[in-house]
Order: structure tokens, then sequence, then C-alpha cells
């Protein structure tokens, strides 16, 4: 399949690097994302719940925030041109290891369908490997769509999967529309050998007030590429900081860089900003940015995430980093009191401050900051001062002419102030020059 597609998928190549994310309407996206966090033996579970533990997902994925990004008017329109891809524009743009998942055939034809009323689910294809599984579908109906909302959506698995992220979107616009595709993302935390490829989609919508249910059964034919993997076991220095890198994984869907941090420094470094791939002509494989940044470990290491350059032929490959975020160890686990709107130890520089609070809202503000700057969920979920778990069900993210604002909303439960969260991210930064050559 493809075959036709793939000499306009190079020619389209360029033009997609060129193309800058828009993330005004990346924020508005992230307005109306939807999480869950699935966590059972033979499936994720459907309730999320988000505490500070060693299994948090870090960074923008900490919360699964699902962003149905919107692409420019030129980049949709010459991929609509291309067969096969026109309902998934904006579900592969920005990723060249899904724009080489396509182009090598790996993406795996499905086809499978229900019919609830007016309604029509199509499970579309699936692409899976050992790092995770993503399942396209599409809803479509003769009726409008105006107004549909994705209520739930997974997929129930034979496997006992290891416990990772799931993420999946739901309309932004309003429009009289009559079709709607996305692309559900499993991601695991440990590598998974496939041992039975007989799933089940389940989706609930909500259409015009109504819940429609949707459970759809399909079977993946073929066996999924293994990994290729790099122990590398070294150790690097930025700025003071320092830490290993163990292990790279390169998988079809994507690139995995394992890392255990220093216990002492005096920093944590949250992200790995300028984390890359890199072969001998320059040809650069950042960072995921559509999807789950990096995730923690049981064992004390932490896994960051690349796009992968699986079906590429490299002479030589490098991991190159230059840039990662970090605050002191003091600061890692922000104390806030919602009532009296006070970051108890607050980072100095004050980068990012509380405009205002109440018991169930808190407002920050990223003063003078542009809508390209620093675009994380930055805060995750806590413990009040009883000990008690305190949610945050709802992230809002947006930009005005005062800077980055974020509107995090807690748990409706009576909590004990202050909330002790976990920073995923803050915009401080150390800069060095780490190459490491893949053998």
């Amino acid at each position: 399949m493809f075959e036709k597609e793939e000499q306009q998928l190079k020619q389209l190549k360029q033009r997609v690097d060129e193309q800058s994310l828009p993330l005004a309407e990346a924020d508005e996206a992230i307005r109306k994302g939807i999480e869950r966090a699935k966590q059972e033996k033979q499936q994720l579970h459907r309730r999320h719940k988000r505490i500070i533990s060693s299994v948090a997902v870090v960074a923008l994925l900490f919360i699964t925030l699902i962003t149905s990004i919107r692409v420019s008017p030129a980049f949709a329109n010459t991929v609509a041109s291309i067969p096969g891809l026109e309902k998934f524009v904006d579900l592969i743009a920005k990723d060249k290891g899904l724009d080489a998942v396509f182009k090598n055939d790996y993406y795996q034809e499905v086809n499978e369908k229900q019919t609830v009323g007016d309604l029509h689910l199509t499970v579309d294809g699936v692409i899976m490997d050992e790092s995770g599984i993503n399942v396209f579908y599409t809803i479509d109906s003769k009726s409008s769509l105006k107004g549909l909302l994705i209520k739930e959506a997974y997929v129930d698995m034979n496997d006992e999967v290891p416990l990772g992220s799931i993420s999946y979107g739901s309309p932004l616009d309003e429009n009289e529309e009559y079709q709607y595709s996305d692309r559900i993302d499993y991601h695991f935390k440990k590598s998974h050998i496939w041992k039975d490829q007989s799933f089940i989609l389940q989706v609930v919508a909500n259409v015009k007030g109504n819940t429609v249910k949707f459970s759809v059964p399909f079977t993946v034919p073929k066996q999924s590429n293994s990994s290729k993997v790099y122990s590398l076991n070294e150790h690097v220095e930025i700025e003071g900081q320092t830490f290993k890198v163990e292990e790279i994984r390169v998988a079809p869907l994507r690139t995995s860089v394992k890392i255990t941090l220093d216990p002492s420094n005096t920093m944590k470094i949250l992200n790995f900003e300028d984390m890359r791939l890199e072969d001998e002509k320059g040809e650069v494989w950042s960072s995921i940015r559509n999807g789950t940044t990096a995730m923690s470990g049981e064992d004390g290491g932490e896994t960051f995430y690349l796009q992968s350059n699986y079906f590429e032929q490299p002479e030589k490959l490098y991991l190159r980093i230059n840039k990662v975020q970090a605050v002191k160890q003091e600061e890692v686990i922000a104390k806030i009191n919602t009532e009296t709107g006070q970051w108890l130890n607050q980072p100095t520089d004050k980068k990012i401050q509380i405009v205002e609070s109440t018991t169930y809202h808190t407002e920050f503000i990223m003063p003078d900051a542009k809508e390209n700057t620093f675009t994380y969920q930055f805060i995750g979920a806590g413990i009040d001062a009883k000990g008690n778990e305190v949610d945050i069900p709802s992230v809002s993210m947006y930009t005005d002419e005062e800077g980055k604002h974020w509107d995090v909303n807690f748990s409706p439960i009576n909590h004990a102030n202050p909330i002790e969260m976990e920073l995923h991210a803050y915009p401080n930064y150390l800069e060095g020059d780490i190459t490491i050559e893949l053998e």
C-alpha cells in the first residue's frame, strides 16, 4: 500500500519540516483535551488517578493532554491530495517517525465496522510495535456530527500490557461535520511482545445529547517488528549535573532513551529540552511533539521519547543533548496554599507566578511569554497536608497580551492546605554539548 504516495510524501517532507506548529490553536485544543490512564492487568483502567509516584508520566504528558492540533492550510491541502491519508492529516503531522511508518507500509489496514443508528464507526488501521499501539478510527454519518464529544475511547486487550499512558482526542469545533477521524495512542512503560493480536475498540460518544456506545472487534494481521537496542551506560554532565544514558530503543513508533539521574545532583532535571538523534549527514529526529514525551520508571530511571528513525540506515548515528530544564531539588515539590494563593517554595526567579487562587482553582501566569514559549503543562496532581490525594481533572492553557496562562482545577473535595504538587516542567535551563555515538 501507499506505493503511489511515496514519491509525493518525499516531495512533501521538506515542506512539512518547514511548517511551524500553530500553538495558539494547540492551546485551544488543550482546553478541550480529555485524559485517561488505563492501569489494570489485561487492560488499562478507565478511571484516571494522578498521584506523585514512580509511575507518573512527566512533563506535558504526566497529564496526558490530548490535542487534535490543526496544521496549516498548505500542509493540509497537500496531504489531503494523497489517497488514503486525507483523513489523518493532523494525526501524522510533524512526526517524521509516523511519516516513515506510512512510507514503509508498516501501517496495517483493518477496516472493521459497526453501525449504531445512523452512525458508523470504522477501525481504519493500526500501527503496533513493542512500545505501544496506535489505533486509527473514523465516525461518520449522513446527519451532522456537530457537537460530537468523545467521552471514552480505549482498546480491550487480551495481553497483559505494561502500565503507561493512553491519549485520544475529541472534535474541537462546532462546524457542520459529517466525519470525525482520530488516533488512540497507547504508550507502554516497558517493551511488550504481543502474544494475542485480537482487540476490541470501545468508544463512548455523546451525539446531540445522546450517549452512543461502539464495540468493534478486530485482529491485527501481522506481527510487529522488533526494536533496535543500543546499550550505552554512558555517564555525562551538563553544568555540574550528572546522569547516565543507559539504553536507547528504536521502535517503529518511537525512540526511547532511558536515563538515570544522579541523586546527589543539586538540581532536578525535569526535561531534556534539546535531545535528538542525528546521523552523519545532520538529519535530525527530535522529541515527540504531540504525544507522550517522558515517563518515570519504577527503578528510579526515566525514559524520554524521540521521533523514530527505525526505517533509516545511517552510517553513523548520534544522541545529542544541548539543553535541559532543571530546578533546585528543594523546589521540585511545589507547596501551594490554594486559599491564600501563596507558592511557599516558589523558584526565586518567579518566571511562573500565581495570578489568583481559590480552594478548587489556581491560575498561573508566565508574564510576557509568547504563544510559542514554554508550552508544557508544568504541574501535576499531588497530596494535601493530611496526605489525601488532590487530583487535577482539567487544565486550560492560553496566551494573551499578558503572557502564558494555566488555569488549574482541583478535584472538588475538601483538602487541607498546602497542597504538594510535583513540577514536571519549568522554564529554567542548563546548556551543554553532549554527543554519544550509537554503535
